[in-house]
Order: structure tokens, then sequence, then C-alpha cells
């Protein structure tokens, strides 16, 4: 399908205004993530403005220059025995045509599609992402289905061919999806991706046999090359480019969060007991990884790779330290500064030293890079104004 060589060829956080709808309303933990009555949620890059639709079933919404178009549809459960069913809804309503592709998404039926159609004369391309809900089993009702269509003009397809997967990977099933990689993800790698291999990592004094594929190592480094390329285009951006850069770091955290509990699921008996500790265990860990930066690429390693083999910047070291916490229950955060050109994690836990104050909470800072204990931050690196707080999980 061609729709898989675009996405190796070519292969924001979404500030989300209360759009007063019944239907949609912000998940609790954060306020930039749109739920749905039925279990579902959307997380859109910043600065998409809802458009049109009939506020309950159907919801488009246009991006920051108006060049493309994003649909939402909820359909009542039952109402579609299948995929190639909604898959032939789709296709009618459109009268498009374009290669479609089944695929498993969260033991849901899927299907990946490449919309070719005309509108008001004009042609329209892109692709759209289906998935049938369950039907129903027993005492366990149906499920409700969705089709998610990102399209624009045949000339500015594959400039906005990032942007439109990015919609379409924002896209969760229910609550447990927020930590799966997206629709988009596990239609280019079967997900839980298969691991041959096993690598020996060094935790203290205990060396573990941990199991890795560098398939699915490779497919979270292209979804953070991705998703840094969305966030380049909100950099001279006044107001968005910061909500867009926490976006860009949550989906890359939702990408490996699932990916990463077989190996978290190892290191977590090595841990202490107390918070504090813990967190001072993992930075103390983290600390001592090779120094790596890849100025000609994303300048990221990725968060499986990272630990696997204890390499990278400060971002994806903080990363990894705030993966392996939110699977312990101790919330962190991931500290960015532009200013700066740096990265932290902080974490809430007792202990003295230096505090950030996020979300109402002032957390206490890890610095990643340097051998200095926790709370302990450079001189020249401590004005808070010059940081961005950002919550990784959901």
């Amino acid at each position: 399908m061609e729709t898989r060589a675009l996405l190796t060829r070519i292969g924001a956080i979404a500030f989300f205004v209360a759009l007063a709808f019944s239907f949609l309303a912000p998940v609790p933990a954060s306020g930039e993530v749109l739920s749905n009555k039925s279990g579902c949620f959307l997380d859109l890059p910043e600065g998409f403005d809802y458009s049109d639709g009939d506020k309950q079933s159907r919801f488009s919404f246009a991006d920051p220059n108006q060049g493309m178009e994003f649909d939402f549809f909820v359909y009542a459960p039952g109402r579609f025995k299948d995929r190639a069913s909604l898959m032939a809804h789709i296709e009618g309503g459109l009268r498009s045509s374009g290669e479609k592709e089944g695929f498993i998404y969260e033991g849901r039926e899927a299907a990946m599609m490449e919309l070719d159609f005309s509108q008001d004369g004009a042609l329209r391309k892109g692709w759209a992402i289906v998935v049938a809900g369950k039907p129903a089993k027993g005492q366990t009702p149906a499920e409700a289905s969705y089709a998610l269509l990102a399209w624009t003009d045949p000339d500015t397809l594959e400039s906005y061919s990032d942007l439109m997967f990015s919609c379409l990977d924002g896209f969760s099933i229910d609550r447990a999806a927020l930590r799966a990689p997206g629709p988009v993800s596990q239609y280019l790698l079967p997900f839980p991706a298969v691991r041959k291999e096993t690598r020996k990592v060094k935790f203290g004094q205990t060396t573990l046999d941990v199991a890795f594929s560098k398939d699915e190592a490779t497919r979270v480094e292209e979804t953070a090359a991705r998703e840094f390329r969305v966030l380049e285009s909100y950099a001279n951006h006044e107001t968005l480019w910061k909500d867009a850069w926490a976006r860009c770091y949550r989906l890359i955290f939702r990408e490996a969060s699932r990916r990463m509990d077989q190996f978290v699921s190892q290191i977590d008996p090595l841990l202490p007991a107390d918070p504090t500790s813990v967190a001072r265990s993992l930075l103390a860990w983290v600390q001592d990884w090779k120094y790596e930066r890849d100025s000609k690429g994303i300048d990221f390693v990725d968060p499986i790779t990272a630990a696997v083999e204890g390499r990278g910047d400060c971002d994806s070291r903080a990363m990894v330290m705030s993966l392996i916490l939110e699977r312990r229950g101790i919330p962190s955060i991931l500290m960015l500064s532009k200013d700066y050109s740096h990265a932290m994690a902080a974490v809430d836990v007792p202990g003295g030293g230096q505090r950030f104050t996020f979300d109402d909470k002032d957390w206490l800072v890890a610095e990643t890079t340097a051998h200095v204990g926790i709370g302990l931050v450079a001189a020249n690196q401590a004005d808070w104004k010059k940081w961005l707080g950002v919550r990784l999980g959901y």
C-alpha cells in the first residue's frame, strides 16, 4: 500500500478551547485532550478549530492555516458489523477511491484508507482510519465505531502528510489506549511487537536480560521524528509553540509507554520502596549514561533505545525516568527550556532542594546529565520563568 511507503519516506500540546459541547469534555488530568461519552479520546495538534458538525456524532476541525480538514465520526454501537461495512459506508458517502488495508488496533478491526474524492468540483486527497467497535457478547454491550478522516488538496498532500498522520494518531479508543501507540503506529507495526532479541542492561549491581525489538525502537523513533517535524511548523508562532512542544513529547511518551512495560517490570523490583529514594536511584542510573546528541537527525534518542543501550541527551533521560516513575505511581513531569536548550525531569516527592512550580504543585527538580543530587540545578539555569512544565501521561 502506498501509504506505508509515504510514511517511511516522510517518516503540537493541543490547545482545545472549551467547545461547549455536551458530547466533548476535557480529560480531568489534562485540559487539552478531548474525551467522548463512548470513552474515546482525541489529542489534536495545536490550533485546530472546530468548524462544522452536528455536535453529537460528527465533528470537523480546520488546521491553523485552513489548508486541511480533520473529520471525526462516531457511530452508534452495532451499526456496523465489521470494518468492511464501515469502509463501504465511508467510500460510498464520499464516492472515494483509493487503496485500503485492514489491521488490528487495540484488539478491534480497523483499516487504513487512502481518500480520493471530489468536493464542490475540486479533487481532495488524504487518509482515513476506521475502527469497528466490538460486537455485543454475552452481557457485554456492543461498542461504538469510529472514522477519522484527514484530507487536503492534491498539491498540498505531501506537505500536510505529517500533520494529517499526527491527527489520526491522536485518537485513543479508550483510557487504556492513552498509554498505547496510536492507530497509525499500530497499522505500521502490529502491537504488541515481536521481540526476538535480548539486550543486557545494567542497573546498579544487577545485569538484566531484556527483550528487545529493533523494529519497535525504530517505530518509536519514526513517531518522534514525525512529531518533531510537526513541532517545527509552530516554531515562529508567538502563542502556540509552547503547547505544540508539550504535545510533541506527550505523543512520544504515549508511543513508548506500553512498549516499555516489560522492561519497567524488570527494573521495578530493583528499586527501593520510598518514593524519594526511587527518584534518586533512577536519577543516578540515567546520569551514568553516555551523553549523545544527533545534530544531523532529530537530536533525540528514542526511550527504548536510550534505556536499553544507556545513551541519550537530557530529554531522552528525563522521559525514561518518567516512564518508570509512572508505573510506580510517582507523579513526574518533563521540564523544557528553549532559552537554555535543555530538559530536566521533576518529581512530586518529599526532599530538599530546588523546586519548580507547575500545575499547583512544587516539583523537585532532577538534572539528568550532570552528576548532581536530586534538587540541584546549575545556577545559570535556575530562572524558572524560562522553563515549561509538561505532563507526559494523560
